[in-house]
């Protein structure tokens, strides 16, 4: 049910809403008869020749979605499976993390925007309250300390103008960095370069800490 609610919501998410298009999404990919099956749960329903979900639908599409993109970023940036294990664990993950885990598993990754592949994240109750109980190990490079170090997790640089040239210096995931300060440029030390990174750029660089 919930591998069905989630290829919908997914399939939403791109703007594609046609029956024609999703029942063989669900068919192939779930089972079936799954969408009759969500019907019958009144968690989707057939609005002319479009697929909608209910409010039920939709919330706990979401959620699902939501987890199985957190289990990808914990997979890839903490545990560092290789990229063909992510998927499917993350297939099995997202079945048995409960929402408190996932808040927990939000804050301790940063509160992640993106999943490995460049997908929105849906936010989470932790998000909007930016909470840090749990102390994240993944933060935006503006939020670590001068003399510190740390490893190049993932960039939230996509649509940026800078983004070609960071990554042409190494500014890559995975990359060790030593930070040597914080005022009023970010100083960073890759490999033999020295970069310095201005405030809108260095908190869209999300690094783990090492020390």
């Amino acid at each position: 049910m919930e591998e069905a609610l989630s290829a919908i919501w997914r399939q939403h998410e791109l703007g594609v809403r046609e029956k024609d298009k999703i029942l063989p999404i669900l068919e192939e990919g779930v089972s079936r008869g799954a969408f009759a099956n969500l019907v019958k749960r009144k968690l989707a329903r057939e609005e002319g020749e479009n697929v909608a979900l209910t409010a039920e639908g939709e919330t706990l599409g979401r959620d699902v979605t939501r987890r199985h993109r957190l289990a990808e970023r914990l997979l890839t940036d903490v545990l560092a499976l290789h990229d063909s294990a992510i998927d499917p664990n993350a297939c099995k993950l997202e079945h048995i993390i409960s929402p408190e885990v996932a808040e927990s598993i939000c804050t301790l990754l940063g509160h992640p925007g993106e999943c490995p592949h460049g997908s929105p994240i849906p936010s989470g109750n932790c998000c909007k309250s930016a909470s840090e109980t749990v102390e994240s190990i993944i933060v935006p490079l503006d939020k670590l300390e001068s003399g510190k170090k740390g490893k190049i997790a993932y960039l939230q640089l996509q649509s940026h103008p800078d983004l070609h040239k960071l990554l042409s210096l190494g500014v890559v995931p995975g990359t060790l960095f030593s930070l040597h300060q914080t005022f009023p440029t970010y100083v960073i030390e890759v490999g033999e370069t020295t970069l310095a990174l201005e405030k809108d750029i260095a908190e869209k660089i999300f690094v783990r800490r090492l020390d």
